[in-house]
């Protein structure tokens, strides 16, 4: 089997020739826990993941914080991009989350939350307390590397870590658009959770030391916390579930979805697909719809455009080759394609990311 590799600053477009049947033994003979590792593996890398640590907060009961939106809060924010995803770390004592159409959540120390989408929650402790809003805590700019609040009156205490993952300002992206709005884990309670607990605790301890190898530190142990945390939900969905992290569980889905994102320029049918993954177009297409509302073809329209957006946000290469990297023969085919899936011509989003 002949294998051609593309190299790209941002994207490595693998493209297999030869014998399908040879690739398609390989693919099949991946335990599936092993694939859909693997899959998520790859999306990530593709999302230029950056976390850091902003504030160390220690309250005292009574208190309470309403946190705005995640879009609002970047402005606020050292951050390049608008898509920042919070997450809080309870090093010590407990609170409360609410969380609009969601359940009040109790956290205590070890626990940790991520809020996908940067909702507007509330965090506040056992006793009654009026919810200050977060801007009003924090001091004018610049800032130190952490900054260290304290609020509420004088009973017990909690302390917070709180800080966020940024990625990508992403058009379309299969992972985060099947999220839950809430992901809480307590891996402290659970004893084979041994490596995210351990995780957890040293970034704790990290945010709350004074030397400056915490900067180093830091940013990796937040990352491997967001990926540990979105790995057990795919490995927890029940069979019901659907969405893309179901969607890489499911052997003929999962598979498909290996097929095209290892090879995504690949001149791909939904008969040659179905024939890789040893089923009919019928059930591949129903399956696809099931999972994601959507045909494999189109799927995988949208995955050569988001990946042709990555290409345009971060080198300056020409119009005309992205696009035909995108599988487009032409630079018109592909402006009408990109506007009409992302709203506006790959022109104006290049210009868009100049800022960033």
């Amino acid at each position: 089997m002949q294998i051609v590799v593309l190299a790209d600053p941002v994207i490595s477009l693998v493209i297999l020739r030869d014998e399908t049947m040879t690739e398609t033994q390989r693919v099949m003979s991946e335990t599936p826990n092993q694939a859909s590792t693997e899959l998520l593996s790859d999306l990530l890398g593709s999302m230029h993941l950056s976390g850091v640590v902003l504030f160390s907060v220690v309250f005292r009961e009574p208190w309470g914080l309403v946190s705005p939106a995640a879009r609002e809060l970047s402005k606020m924010l050292p951050f390049h991009t608008e898509h920042i995803i919070p997450f809080h770390i309870i090093a010590e004592g407990g609170c409360w989350l609410e969380l609009r159409d969601s359940e009040t959540v109790w956290m205590e120390a070890g626990d940790a939350i991520l809020l996908p989408y940067g909702d507007i929650h509330v965090l506040h402790g056992r006793e009654a307390a009026v919810n200050t809003p977060a801007q009003q805590l924090l001091p004018p700019p610049p800032w130190p590397d952490i900054l260290r609040v304290e609020h509420g009156g004088g009973g017990g205490l909690t302390h917070i870590v709180c800080g966020f993952v940024q990625c990508d300002e992403l058009l379309f992206h299969p992972v985060l658009r099947h999220l839950p709005a809430l992901m809480h884990v307590s891996p402290g309670r659970v004893p084979d959770d041994e490596w995210l607990a351990s995780t957890i605790r040293h970034t704790a301890q990290e945010a709350s030391r004074a030397d400056s190898g915490r900067r180093s530190m830091l940013p990796r142990l937040t990352e491997l916390m967001f990926v540990e945390i979105l790995r057990q939900h795919m490995q927890g969905l029940s069979t019901d579930e659907v969405g893309w992290f179901a969607a890489v569980n499911d052997p003929v889905v999962g598979t498909a979805l290996k097929w095209l994102h290892t090879a995504p320029l690949e001149d791909w049918s939904v008969d040659r697909l179905a024939r890789c993954v040893g089923v009919s177009r019928t059930v591949l297409a129903a399956r696809f719809k099931h999972f994601l509302n959507m045909p494999p073809m189109h799927y995988l329209t949208r995955w050569r455009l988001q990946l042709a957006a990555q290409r345009l946000k971060a080198t300056d290469a020409p119009m005309k080759g992205i696009a035909g990297q995108a599988g487009y023969e032409s630079e018109a085919a592909f402006s009408r394609a990109f506007k009409r899936h992302f709203g506006f011509s790959p022109a104006d989003w290049r210009r868009r990311q100049i800022p960033a």
